[in-house]
């Protein structure tokens, strides 16, 4: 019998832990420590996805993680509480619309690809999931994610333009993103314009988009305050090169994905802060399972990745 990573683990307590035993758990981890959540697809029910169904989960799921973690400990969220939404789609868009009122100790962030949102231009890996839904292989299909980029003309390819109103797939437009950024516990982040690896491409190219998404999102939405990395693992998909190129841009919070909480003295100006990953297809319960043991190792040996000296 295989032995579970304690990941896996962490997940399958969370099956078993009635909600008075994980609440405490949940206290105890998190402690005052600051928690972030990445999100992508707030989807009402899971729907057939062959490219990464994980990327989805069910608003009602949501929204017993959050009320998981926020009665975990006493007092109000704010400060300490951090849900953001990465991509820009519309699914997502509208669960903050109706959600942020209804928590607003909680920071909500969208990170939105600025050029795909105003030229209405879609993301690969949904063309990946429509040649899978005709009848492509799987494995041919998702070889298209890797075909090379052209930064200037990516969001000009007619087959990605014609996914930003495709019903599976919208994305939330300039206007309903200004709407949202109106809300007092919602803002706007940027996510890029390539969604692009950043290891796994040119420099040149990694450069000149944290530039032009940076110039088009204070065009479009004003100065920018949050930056999320695409593909956020640290030393994996991006490294020390990059948070010095966004560094040299302004004054603003950068993100990854990283599965651990974080001291809320991290935060400040030109800080890279951790967001917990999320797997939408799992229960609220065996996500905030993971959550409180994560915390938990982290209180007991963790050491952030350091790039003050980036």
């Amino acid at each position: 019998m295989a032995r579970l990573s304690p990941t896996e683990l962490a997940y399958q307590a969370g099956s078993v832990l009635p909600t008075w035993a994980l609440k405490p758990l949940l206290g105890a981890g998190l402690g005052n420590l600051g928690c972030a959540l990445c999100l992508h697809r707030a989807i009402p029910a899971q729907t057939p996805t062959h490219w990464l169904p994980n990327l989805n989960m069910p608003p009602g799921e949501i929204d017993t993680l959050l009320e998981l973690l926020l009665t975990s400990r006493p007092g109000p969220a704010s400060g300490w509480l951090t849900v953001s939404f990465d991509d820009g789609y519309r699914d997502a868009g509208e669960y903050l619309r109706s959600r942020a009122p209804q928590f607003p100790g909680v920071e909500f962030i969208f990170f939105v690809n600025p050029e795909k949102a105003e030229r209405r231009s879609g993301f690969r890996w949904d063309l990946a999931e429509l040649a899978i839904r005709g009848g492509t292989p799987k494995p041919e299909a998702l070889a298209t994610l890797d075909s090379p980029l052209d930064g200037e003309k990516e969001n000009e390819r007619p087959e990605l333009r014609a996914l930003a109103e495709h019903p599976d797939f919208q994305l939330s437009t300039v206007e309903e993103l200004e709407a949202l950024a109106h809300l007092p516990n919602v803002s706007l982040g940027n996510h890029t314009d390539l969604h692009a690896p950043a290891m796994s491409i040119a420099e040149a190219v990694v450069a000149e988009d944290y530039r032009r998404s940076t110039e088009r999102f204070a065009r479009l939405f004003g100065p920018q305050r949050h930056f999320a990395f695409p593909f956020g693992s640290p030393k994996t998909y991006f490294s020390s090169r990059q948070v010095r190129q966004l560094r040299g841009l302004g004054d603003f919070l950068i993100w990854s994905t990283e599965a651990r909480p974080f001291r809320l003295d991290e935060r400040r100006p030109g800080a890279v802060l951790p967001r917990f990953p999320i797997e939408g297809a799992r229960p609220a319960a065996q996500v905030a399972s993971m959550i409180a043991a994560r915390s938990m190792s982290f209180r007991a040996r963790g050491t952030p990745h350091d790039f003050s000296q980036a």
